[in-house]
Order: structure tokens, then sequence, then C-alpha cells
């Protein structure tokens, strides 16, 4: 980034930084436990009013939420998820949302900005909590407004749409991370809208959910299925009122945190628990079919975020349903080679649909390409990652100090004699076998898969991996402490010791300090390239700025849904610094210019 900028800008979030990994387990594990035993949905539900919000008529004047007689014909609406990671990617998108309109080519026409911007979830990285909000969301948000108040005006010169968007928001598991506190302020107060949007985009929701009326019988759902995902009673009889209002032949745009259809195709041999995502959405859906029963409402299009990419389904049939993930509105990179979607195909019991893959964005042979970075990168792009081995191995190695000859030809016997003395060690003290023991199940613990023989075996080969290197330098830093008490002839039990003790600390602290990325690296690699699994994992290591994408939506007056999904292959990494009207903003210096992924036929 260049000097112009004025002050730091986030970095991506270093997943691996052995304090980043124990402050993400606290918090998934404080979280959880509160959200299972004390939902703050249902006392949020208790003390704010219900009702959905309604974007079939116009509104009255510029600012307010009243509307007008003057029913709407059409809408522009614009979808992103998991924002909030690093500067770069994040302000990109932002930057790109708050433009009054896109031109993807010459032949097409201008898209114009959303009147209404969904936050998909996951508003924030690594965690949730006011400081890291206000970083990497709040300010990228509200300066990417600034730039373009700053440039060419508000005025969308459309009579039908207001100056100021309208933000509604789910949130996704990080942001369930505080329970939803630091959520809650910024998107369910419209309090706080001037403070912290400062007159760009405007909050309107009180609850973590929403039901939004739109034009030509359209209706948008936004659905908040929390950490143990489940929709909860109150929730339920929430869109239960809005589903009242329904009319025969109605169609809805269904918003969900999580594209559970993806999981539930990729692990559909190995766990139910994705099926039984598809329960609680069901229930829902059950409510949305029988309203109409001669004339049912369909949901014609399902979106969510939480995969860091963008992935389309479509029903094959001529109702054409979508189902889309969209979730690179900032935060690193998914990857898309993880699964063969073309050949795995699901179809549940008594289901008339199946849903094949459109597209997949970035390319599964790109996909496939970055994944070797881990292979020999995973050390320079998480070097914080080697401290913790660094730690980790002369520790192990201390506790499971043995003693064997060495000569001055270091025969091959020593390596035998080695192994002996480990195992007597294990046997002579049990800490240490308890040391291993735990590390072993951790790896086991960490391997991402639903399988539970894949996950005991290759949990265990990582870490009979480790185990092995740290026995390796352990005995390489014995020999080393034996070399250095010969030449310098060091006697005595004290000085034996220490010589032994500064041997083994150096040789597998620096060892571990490059060795243990590296097998770390390669057992992504592999997991990813080979087994397809670690996907979260694998890339979140790799932090990749670039591939973001967001989608933008018209109902248009023929009554048919247009989307749009857009891409920025390459994020901007240079800011130039203005500051006009006491509003502070960036402008890329290189241009950002969003294409179309794919064209997509008008549905509905």
């Amino acid at each position: 980034m260049e000097n112009n900028t004025n002050g730091k800008k986030p970095e991506m979030v270093d997943w691996y930084n052995p304090s980043q990994l124990l402050n993400t387990a606290v918090k998934t594990a404080i979280s959880t436990v509160i959200g299972e035993n004390a939902d703050p949905r249902l006392v949020t539900a208790a003390v704010t009013d219900g009702g959905f919000f309604d974007y079939s008529h116009a509104f009255n004047g510029n600012g307010d939420f009243e509307k007008s007689e003057k029913q709407r014909d059409e809408i522009w609406i614009d979808y992103v998820s998991d924002v909030g990671d690093g500067w770069n990617p994040t302000y990109s998108v932002a930057y790109s949302l708050a433009q009054q309109t896109i031109r993807v080519s010459k032949k097409t026409e201008s898209l114009q900005r959303g009147e209404i911007l969904i936050f998909g979830g996951d508003a924030v990285y690594p965690t949730a909590n006011d400081e890291e909000y206000g970083k990497r969301f709040v300010e990228p948000y509200k300066m990417a407004f600034n730039a373009v108040r700053n440039g060419n005006g508000t005025n969308l010169n459309n009579p039908d749409l207001k100056q100021v968007p309208h933000v509604f928001a789910l949130p996704g598991n990080h942001d369930w991370y505080d329970s939803l506190v630091a959520f809650q302020k910024i998107f369910c107060t419209r309090i706080f809208n001037d403070r912290i949007f400062a007159g760009g985009w405007q909050t309107r929701q009180k609850r973590s959910y929403f039901a939004l009326k739109l034009p030509q019988k359209w209706w948008l759902l936004g659905v908040d299925l929390q950490l143990s995902h489940n929709i909860d009673v109150r929730q339920l009889q929430y869109f239960e009122s809005a589903i009242k209002e329904m009319e025969p032949g109605g169609k809805v745009i269904l918003c969900v945190p999580e594209p559970y259809w993806v999981k539930a195709i990729k692990y559909q041999s190995l766990t139910k628990v994705f099926e039984e995502k598809e329960e609680s959405i069901e229930k829902l859906e059950e409510l949305i079919r029988e309203k109409h029963p001669e004339n049912p409402v369909e949901i014609k299009l399902y979106i969510a975020g939480d995969l860091h990419h963008y992935r389309r389904f479509e029903s094959q049939d001529d109702d054409r349903i979508q189902k889309i993930t969209a979730g690179g509105g900032g935060a690193f990179l998914h990857p898309t080679h993880d699964f063969d979607f073309k050949n795995n195909r699901r179809r549940k019991k008594n289901q008339a649909r199946t849903f094949a893959l459109r597209k997949n964005y970035p390319a599964a042979r790109d996909s496939r390409k970055m994944d070797w970075k881990n292979l020999y990168g995973f050390i320079f792009k998480s070097p914080a990652f080697g401290i913790l081995t660094a730690v980790l191995y002369p520790l192990l190695a201390l506790l499971i100090r043995g003693e064997v000859s060495v000569n001055d030809n270091f025969s091959n016997s020593f390596w035998t004699e080695a192994s002996k003395a480990t195992v007597n060690r294990f046997i002579e003290e049990p800490l240490a076998l308890i040391v291993v023991v735990l590390m072993l199940m951790g790896l086991v613990f960490f391997t991402d898969s639903n399988s539970t023989i894949y996950r005991r075996i290759a949990g265990t080969i990582h870490g009979l991996t480790h185990l092995g290197a740290i026995f390796v330098l352990g005995w390489l830093g014995y020999v080393l402490s034996f070399w250095l008490r010969a030449k310098y002839n060091l006697t005595g039990p004290t000085a034996i010791n220490l010589v032994w003790f500064g041997s083994v600390l150096a040789v597998c602290s620096l060892g571990g300090y490059i060795i243990g990325p590296i097998i770390m690296g390669v057992y992504l690699f592999v997991s990813l390239h080979i087994f397809g699994r670690h996907d979260n994992e694998a890339f979140s290591a790799l932090k990749i700025e670039d591939y973001k994408n967001f989608v933008r939506l018209h109902i248009g007056r023929d009554g048919k849904l247009s989307i749009y999904p857009l891409k920025i292959e390459r994020v901007e990494r240079e800011w130039i610094h203005e500051e006009r009207n006491g509003k502070s903003s960036y402008k890329p210096k290189n241009g950002l210019k969003p294409e179309l992924i794919e064209q997509i036929e008008p549905i509905g």
C-alpha cells in the first residue's frame, strides 16, 4: 500500500498465529455453550416488534421509511457475504457496491446500485467485537460511500429509488462469537446509523432475521440458523406472519447463512448432519408451500455465503430454481476443486428435482493451481505458526530424554539404540506418553472429515510425522551435545546436562520453526489436492485476496428476476486518500472494474 494512505489498514487475518488459534478456539467454545443454553434471539424477539418491511411501494421523501401510495414495479438489490477480513479485498468490494452504476459491457444496460444491500453473514473476522467490526467492516463501508459522495454525488435520477440504500444483515458463525452483541449494535439499532454509516447505508431491522415484501409478488426472507443450525420458534412465527401476506403465485428469494445443499452432496455418504440442517429449512418451505396449494408460492432463488467463492446450481426442469453460493465479499478465498459436483448429484427421497452444477468461480483448474502454494509456501504465508512448533518440538524432545553411546564414527547402530532409548523413556516416564497421546488426539480432532476412519488415520499419520521430526531433531541435538562435550572436554553432571539441554533446545527450536510449518503445508496440500479435505484450513493459510464476488439482483417490470454475479478478479492494492467536506475516503490507484462471472437467463 502506498504512503498516501491515511493510517495502517488491516491485513488478512493470520489464522495460524498461535494466539489467534487459541482465541478462536475459546470464542467458539463459549459462543456454542451460550447459544445452546441462552439463545439471544428469543430475548430480542420478546422485546421488539415484528413485521415485514414493505418495498413494494415507493417511499415518501428522502431519509424516512414511510411508504407512499405509489406502487413500485421494479427494484435493485445487492447481496454480499463474508466481508470484514483484509482491507484490500473488503474495500475493493465495498467501493464497487457503493458506485451508482456498474457497466459490465457496452451491450448491456448499466446495473444500478441496489436500494437494498443484504449482508449474507460473517461481517467481520476473526471474531466479533466492537474493535474488529470498526476497523474491518464499518470503516471500509463508510469510506466507500464517502468516495462516491466525494466524486459524483448520490442522486440516481430515479424517483423510485432512495438516495440512501438500506442494509439488512444475517449473522454468520463469526458474528455469533460474541452472542450477537456487536452485531445487534450495528444492524438492529437505528440509533447507530449516523455514528456508524455516517449517512451512507441505513439499517432497519430489529432482529437477526427479516422479511422483505418486494414488487411483482416477490419476497425476500433472511433466515438466522445460529451456531446450532436451527430456526427458533419465535423466528418461525415471525416468518409465518409474513407468509400469510403472500399472494397466490408469489415468488421467494431465500437467504441462508450456509449453503447446506453443497455440503449435503459432498458428505452425503458420511454424515446426516447437513441433512438435519436441511430439515430446519424444510419447515419454513412447508409453510410457504401450504399457503396457496392451488397456486403455490415458490422459492426461486436460494443464496448463501460461508464458502468464500461463487458456485451456482440450477434445477434440471423448466422452473430453473437457483442455488447460489456467493461468499466473496472480502474474506480469504475458498477452493472450488475440493469435490467434483458435476459428476456427483443427489436426490432426496420424495424429491422431484435434481440440481446440476452450472458455474464455479474461480474455475476448478485455477483453484487447483493455487493449492500448490501450500506445498512450498505455507512457511512464508503463515510464519507465526513456526513459533508454535518451535516451542512444542523442544518441549517434547527434552521430555523424551534417553541415553545412548555415541562413538566418533557415528555408526548406523545409533538410530537403533536411539529408538530403544525412546521406547524405554516412554515406559519409565508416563508423562511423556500422555503428552504424545494428547498431541495425537489434538491432530485427530483437527482433521477435517466427517468420516471417523479417515479422521483417525489422517490425524494419526499427521501426528506421527511431527513426532518423527521431533525424534530426529532431538537426537541430533543429543549428538551435538556429545560432540561439544568431547571438543571442550566437559565433565561433571551439571556441565553435561547444561550442554545437552542447550543443544537439544537450539536444534529442536530452529528445526521446529522450519520443519513444523513444512509438514503442516504438505499435510494440507495432500489433504485437499488428493482427498478433497481441509478446504477451509488449506486456503485460509494462503490468505488469497483476489477472486472476490458479489451479486446484483433486479426484479423487472415483467416480474422476472435477473441475477448478475459480479467478480473482481484482482483487488486493488494501492489506494489514494481523499478528504472533502470533512469526509475521508480512498480511491483505487489503478481502478476497479467488476465483471460478470456468467450470464444467467432471468427466472420467475
